[in-house]
């Protein structure tokens, strides 16, 4: 941050990238949880540099006669004004550099926000986190450094562990650090949550430690190409068995054509 160089902390969920961003203090600072809705975030940007004295909107009358008023006489007076006119009066109003811009999440992050992040980029010091950068969007970020951050190593992950159960009431500090590891898999908020759902208890007992259940932690597979793959072979098995006369084969294809049919409302419908 200190030498202005753009960044983006890229790691899984509770890896601790959120934490580390609390960590930056700076004069020029501005911090957002993220960038969507578009137009929300972009406002919130201009009041934070409105609060600091150096917000300048293009034909404001009351900064003309020397009263620059509240933001929300601003935003009234702005009404109108769309999402590039006030990314552009955000950018006349700070120099090259001079800002830091800090994204908490970027996690889901679209089409107009990669566009917002790409023409805020021209002026502010962007230092961002998300779990990874789509294909999509890897021209909005060639010019950043990747900070890759990983689930902690054993040994920290075993001392996290202590450090959290201090003050507690073990009946087996060994068994509750093997069980932990094994629900975190080392992940930092997966550890700092386990235990403190066994601090609630009078007493941390082998019991208590063997019921716990944290999933968050845990690796997903994406069915997805799978899904697809299915769904290529029930719609070939529908031509097949209509092209060698298959009556039989060319119903039970067509109900499972069906039911692709289904699952591809149900994937574009719930995607994420």
């Amino acid at each position: 941050m200190n030498k202005g160089i753009d960044s983006l902390l890229v790691g899984p969920v509770g890896v601790g990238k959120s934490h580390l961003l609390g960590l930056l203090e700076g004069d020029r600072t501005i911090r957002v949880k993220g960038l969507g809705p578009v137009r929300q975030a972009i406002i919130g940007i201009a009041e934070a540099l409105h609060n600091a004295g150096v917000f300048q909107p293009e034909d404001d009358r009351k900064r003309r006669d020397g009263d620059t008023g509240d933001f929300e006489a601003v935003k009234k007076r702005h009404t109108r004004t769309s999402i590039q006119g006030w990314t552009q009066m955000v950018l006349d109003s700070v120099q090259p550099d001079a800002w830091v811009l800090i994204v908490d999440d970027l996690s889901d992050l679209t089409a107009s926000a990669a566009r917002l992040i790409h023409r805020l980029n021209k002026k502010f010091v962007i230092i961002a986190a998300l779990h990874e950068v789509k294909a999509g969007y890897e021209k909005y970020f060639w010019r950043f450094d990747r900070v890759a951050l990983a689930n902690l190593p054993r040994a920290d992950a075993r001392q996290l562990i202590r450090q959290c159960a201090v003050g507690a009431d073990v009946e087996d500090l060994r068994m509750l650090q093997t069980c932990v590891l094994q629900q975190s898999a080392g992940n930092p908020r997966a550890i700092v949550e386990i235990v403190g759902r066994l601090r609630k208890e009078a007493v941390i007992t082998r019991s208590a430690v063997r019921d716990v259940v944290h999933t968050g932690a845990r690796a997903r597979i994406d069915l997805t190409p799978g899904l697809i793959v299915v769904a290529m072979v029930l719609l070939a098995a529908r031509f097949i068995a209509r092209g060698i006369g298959s009556v039989d084969g060319y119903v039970i294809a067509g109900v499972g054509s069906a039911f692709v049919m289904g699952i591809r409302f149900f994937l574009y419908r719930y995607r994420r």
